[in-house]
C-alpha cells in the first residue's frame, strides 16, 4: 500500500506540474471575449425582432451603452490571440501596400471626371445648397414623421419665407439712401424718370411681398389652414432648423456678425473662418447618422443620395475648403507671438492698419503691434512690416 501511494504521488506530481496553470488575467480575458460575443448577438438577430422591441432607437441606445464598454474591456484585458492578429494584419497591410497604391492611383484617374463635376456642382452654390437641404429634409421626413406627406416641402417653403423676411428686414436696417429717385450722375440733381419709376415700383413690390408673406405665415400658423399634411415632430424641427440655419447664405452672413458682437479675443477677428468650419462641420455631422438609419429602414436610394450629396460632397469639398482656409490663416500667424497684457498696457497704441484700439495683438520681429486679422490680411499681399516696410526675419 505504501508503494502504491508513493507511485501515485510521483505520477501526480510529474504530470500535473507540466500542465501550465492559467493566469487570472487570461481567465478574465477569455470571459470578456465570450461575453463580448454574447452581447454582440443582437446585431445578428432578425430585423423584425429588433423592430418589434423598439426599432432603430433601441438599437442606437444599445450601441451607445454596450459597445464602448466592450471596447474598453477588451482593451484592458486583451486575449492572447489579439497581438498575433494585429501583427498578422500589419504584415498583410505591409505586403499589400504597393499593389494598393497602384489600385488607388487607377481609381483616382477614373474618378477625376466625377470630381470635376462635383466641383462644378459645389460652385453652383444656390443649386447645391437647395438640393442638400431638400435631401436632408426628405430623410428627416421619412425617419421622424409618421405618415409623412410633403412635410419636407412645407418645411422648406416655410424656412424660405422666413429667410426672405429676414433678408428684407436686414436690407431696411442697412439702407442709407431712402430717396425714391435716381439721379443721372452721382453729383447731378437731375432725376432719371424711367429709373426712378422702376425703383419706386421695385421698392413697393418688395414691401407688398413682405406684408403678404408675414400675413400668410400668421394665418397659416394661427388658423392652421392648408396644413393638414404638415405634422412635424420636435426632433424633425430641431434637426431641419439647425441644418437650414447653418447652410442658408442669408444666415451664414449673419453668424459672423453675431459672433463678432461677443468680442471673443481668442478668435482674433477670424470669426468668418471659424463660422465656416463650425457650420460645415455641424451640418456634415447631422447628415452622417441619417445614412445608416435610412439603410435600416431599407430606403437605399435615399440613403445613397444623402451620403453622396450631404456627406461626401458637402464634407469633402465645402468642409475641406473651410479647413484649408483656417489652417492657412492660423499657419500664417503662428510665426508671430501674441502680445501680453503688460505690453499692450505699456504701448497704449492703435493698430497701424485699421487705426483701432488693441485689446489683443500680434508682435512682429521688428516689435510692431497689429491686430491678428489685420496682420493676416497684410501677409496675403506682402511679407514686409506695414509700418517700417522691413522683411520679417525670425531668429
Amino acid at each position: 500500500m505504501g508503494m502504491i501511494s508513493r507511485v501515485r504521488g510521483r505520477i501526480r506530481s510529474d504530470s500535473f506540474s507540466k500542465i501550465p496553470s492559467m493566469k487570472s488575467e487570461d481567465k478574465i480575458a477569455n470571459i470578456v471575449w465570450l461575453l463580448s460575443l454574447v452581447l454582440l448577438l443582437p446585431y445578428w438577430a432578425p430585423r423584425g425582432l429588433l423592430v418589434a422591441l423598439g426599432g432603430a432607437w433601441l438599437m442606437a441606445a444599445y450601441t451607445c451603452l454596450v459597445v464602448p464598454v466592450l471596447i474598453s474591456a477588451n482593451y484592458k484585458y486583451p486575449a492572447r490571440w489579439y497581438p498575433a492578429a494585429v501583427k498578422l494584419s500589419r504584415d498583410i497591410a505591409r505586403k499589400l501596400r504597393g499593389p494598393t497604391a497602384r489600385v488607388v492611383s487607377v481609381l483616382k484617374a477614373v474618378y477625376a471626371p466625377v470630381e470635376n463635376a462635383e466641383l462644378i456642382f459645389v460652385k453652383m452654390t444656390n443649386l447645391s445648397t437647395m438640393l442638400s437641404q431638400l435631401l436632408l429634409f426628405t430623410a428627416c421626413d421619412r425617419l421622424f414623421v409618421e405618415h409623412s406627406k410633403l412635410t419636407s416641402l412645407y418645411s422648406l417653403m416655410f424656412y424660405n419665407v422666413v429667410t426672405y423676411s429676414v433678408s428684407y428686414v436686414r436690407e431696411l436696417c442697412l439702407k442709407e439712401d431712402w430717396s425714391p429717385y435716381v439721379n443721372l450722375t452721382r453729383n447731378s440733381q437731375v432725376k432719371h424718370l424711367a429709373m426712378s419709376a422702376t425703383k419706386i415700383v421695385l421698392e413697393w413690390t418688395k414691401a407688398v411681398t413682405f406684408i403678404v408673406t408675414i400675413t400668410f405665415v400668421l394665418l397659416a400658423l394661427g388658423l392652421e389652414q392648408g396644413l393638414d399634411n404638415y405634422k412635424p415632430t420636435a426632433l424633425y424641427t430641431i434637426i431641419t432648423g439647425i441644418y437650414y440655419l447653418l447652410t442658408e447664405r442669408t444666415f451664414l452672413e449673419l453668424w459672423p456678425i453675431a459672433l463678432s458682437a461677443m468680442k471673443l479675443e481668442r478668435l482674433e477677428g477670424m470669426e468668418p473662418l471659424y463660422i465656416g468650419v463650425w457650420s460645415r462641420g455641424v451640418t456634415t455631422a447631422l447628415a452622417v447618422p441619417l445614412v445608416p438609419a435610412l439603410a435600416w429602414y431599407e430606403r437605399w436610394r435615399l440613403a445613397i443620395l444623402v451620403f453622396y450629396v450631404c456627406v461626401w460632397i458637402h464634407g469633402r469639398h465645402r468642409l475641406g475648403e473651410a479647413l484649408v482656409k483656417m489652417n492657412e490663416a492660423c499657419g500664417s500667424l503662428a510665426r508671430f507671438r501674441r502680445a501680453t497684457a503688460e505690453e499692450l498696457a505699456t504701448v497704449e497704441d492703435v493698430c497701424a492698419v485699421c487705426l483701432g484700439a488693441m485689446s489683443s495683438a500680434r508682435v512682429t520681429p521688428c516689435a510692431h503691434f497689429f491686430h491678428a486679422d489685420c496682420l493676416r490680411r497684410c501677409l496675403a499681399t506682402s511679407d514686409r512690416c506695414p509700418t517700417c516696410v522691413r522683411p520679417y526675419i525670425f531668429c
